[in-house]
């Protein structure tokens, strides 16, 4: 008994250990392609996923994010700034359990660090609005869409694809 006891807390620091590892190197990405702004809104996600178990397989969620970030690079297009926001909260969404509320709590938290940058970053209360509220509706839905489903990487995966890219869609309005 000892032994299999033994087994699964070391399976846990090393799942500890590599999401650790995993969630620095994300930060030093961010922070050496974005700034503090992507960096911040990063360090708020890995808290509210701290609460939801030091997984490895959180991480492959978590590093197509970057993929906003490599496009920001390449077009200078700051604007990116808001799906690589919503593809961290839909990750937080997916991954935070004890139900709805809590999954709308934890991308909420993502969201509201987003908009607390933009505003110190001086947007315009119109563009504020608009950000809000598409950030809330892509928000509502992923939440409603994975409350229903069972966890599965795969199903998560298409789930924070979809939120990052309606993020997108929604910077035309």
């Amino acid at each position: 008994m000892a032994t299999a006891e033994a087994t699964t807390i070391s399976r846990f620091a090393n799942a500890g250990i590599g999401f650790i590892v995993g969630e620095i190197m994300f930060l030093a990405v961010a922070h050496a392609c974005g700034g503090p702004p992507w960096t911040i809104v990063a360090m708020v996600a890995f808290i509210a996923l701290a609460f939801s178990g030091p997984w490895v397989s959180t991480l492959a969620l978590l590093a197509p994010g970057l993929l906003w970030l490599a496009l920001f690079q390449f077009t200078g297009n700051r604007e990116l700034f808001f799906p690589y926001a919503m593809h961290l909260a839909a990750v937080v969404a997916c991954r935070v359990g004890g139900g709805p509320g809590r999954r709308l709590a934890g991308g909420g938290v993502v969201i509201a660090a987003f908009l607390a940058i933009r505003v110190a970053q001086q947007a315009t209360p119109l563009v504020l609005a608009v950000e809000l509220a598409v950030a809330a509706a892509i928000l509502a839905a992923t939440v409603v869409v994975r409350s229903r489903l069972l966890p599965h990487l795969g199903l998560e995966a298409a789930i924070v694809a979809t939120a990052g890219l309606a993020a997108y869609a929604g910077l035309a309005l």
